[in-house]
């Protein structure tokens, strides 16, 4: 039969791994959110990068089509897909150009947009493309990328970075 001070430090031990448990649970919840918090300020500034880099080359070209070509150039080039032009990447990122292209129209739509007819007509030519939203555009396109290939998009700017050796000289 255990004395009551053995009882008694059983009840104080049994609160002390309680607490401790409940101390991890809790570092392990803002642990998670931190990280959460630091993937979604890295991807806003990735996001940033790639549609400012690609609306600068838009409002540099009036012609949409040379525009548009500039555009996914840049991007792969950024990422490190190509060192040329677009036909270096491979047939299975046809579906990734499918889904950048309406975003760099609308970035060139952006930049350019239908001058109003002096008699107030002002519809823009039947050759343009509606007028989408390139943000939203843009996290539509990551969401496809994401639920498609598994991994975020962005996460393709993450680069491997090899130890380099210190020399003093």
């Amino acid at each position: 039969m255990p004395t009551a001070a053995e009882t008694l430090i059983a009840r104080l031990q049994a609160d002390c791994t309680a607490a401790e448990a409940a101390e991890r649970s809790v570092r392990a919840n803002v642990e998670a959110q931190i990280q959460a918090a630091e993937r979604a300020r890295a991807f806003a500034w990735r996001r940033l990068s790639a549609l400012s880099d690609m609306a600068r080359v838009a409002a540099l070209e009036p012609d949409r089509e040379v525009a548009v070509e500039r555009q996914l150039e840049v991007l792969f080039r950024e990422i490190g897909w190509i060192e040329g032009g677009l036909a270096e990447l491979a047939e299975s990122a046809r579906p990734l150009i499918d889904w950048l292209r309406p975003i760099a129209e609308a970035l060139h739509a952006e930049a350019h947009p239908a001058r109003a007819e002096p008699d107030g007509a002002g519809a823009p030519p039947a050759q343009e493309p509606p007028l989408t939203d390139p943000i939203a555009a843009f996290r539509a396109f990551e969401a496809w990328y994401e639920a498609e290939r598994g991994e975020a998009f962005l996460q393709v700017y993450e680069r491997y970075m090899p130890a380099t050796p210190v020399v003093e000289f």
